[in-house]
């Protein structure tokens, strides 16, 4: 299975022309996929300029929920940057597309 990351430019059902794709991996099915995924998140995060000294994660993907409005994806992750003198942790929304 093929499996496409996009970043997002806020809420994963919003501006959805506007999100990045970020990565592609490759596996069996998602869960032997997923630490290729979380990996790819992380890199992203790493990367860019203004996260560059903080500490970043992100979640295993989930499939996504009934209730959001877009059915593009079929996972979303969620990439978490904590910043060093911050009140608040960062999330970022990734979505995953699944294909043959």
């Amino acid at each position: 299975m093929k499996y496409k990351i996009f970043k997002t430019k806020g809420k994963i059902d919003r501006d959805i022309r506007k999100h990045e794709l970020i990565g592609i991996e490759y596996g069996k099915d998602i869960y032997s996929a997923t630490d290729d995924i979380i990996r790819a998140v992380t890199d992203d995060l790493k990367e860019t300029e203004e996260y560059q000294h903080a500490d970043v994660s992100a979640y295993a993907p989930e499939p996504v929920e009934d209730f959001r409005r877009s059915h593009r994806y079929d996972y979303y992750s969620l990439g978490i940057v904590s910043p060093p003198h911050a009140a608040k942790n960062i999330l970022i929304e990734y979505g995953i597309i699944e294909t043959n």
